[in-house]
């Protein structure tokens, strides 16, 4: 390991942050094969950079997708994942960062097979619910932006569950 120190503070934060989904109101139903809980919604209120996104669900996650709708109404798919696999749980770095203006909305999907049809499938014939074991099921999309060093990590950005920094 190789360690810097810098000679000058830095001039921005990086940020990373994710929400999961309310536990209280997660439950994938039996034999559902394209279950689609409430998407995950997140609004700047600063302008920021997106450099890394990672998609989190267990064994009956299917796919996710994340899309900013920015304050002009435009919308960009900025990572779709249509074949998750939870053994390969992956974070994607970006080329090139996106800038995201303040306002901006990043709407996250996902969708779950809890049916037959998926050979990770524990048991089909039963609800899944919230849980941190791999047998029970997350919504949880993680990501990383970049803020002026003047904003406070916690005001960067709002979720539904206000939850971690930022989020």
């Amino acid at each position: 390991m190789g360690l810097t120190i810098a000679k000058e503070p830095p001039q921005r934060w990086l940020i990373e942050t994710g929400n999961t989904t309310d536990p209280t109101h997660f439950a994938v139903p039996p034999n559902a094969s394209n279950y689609a809980p409430e998407p995950a919604e997140f609004t700047f209120l600063v302008d920021a950079e997106l450099h890394w996104m990672s998609p989190h669900m267990h064994v009956r996650g299917k796919d996710m997708q994340y899309k900013l709708v920015f304050p002009d109404g435009t919308e960009r798919v900025v990572l779709n994942v249509p074949h998750y696999d939870f053994n390969w749980q992956l974070g994607y770095d970006l080329a090139e960062s996106i800038k995201v203006p303040k306002g901006t909305k990043m709407i996250v999907v996902a969708h779950y097979d809890n049916s037959a049809n998926n050979k990770f499938n524990p048991d089909p014939n039963t609800t899944v619910y919230f849980g941190n074991m791999t047998w029970e099921e997350m919504f949880t999309p993680f990501f990383a932006i970049t803020v002026d060093k003047s904003v406070d990590p916690k005001k960067a950005v709002k979720s539904p569950r206000n939850i971690g920094n930022g989020a």
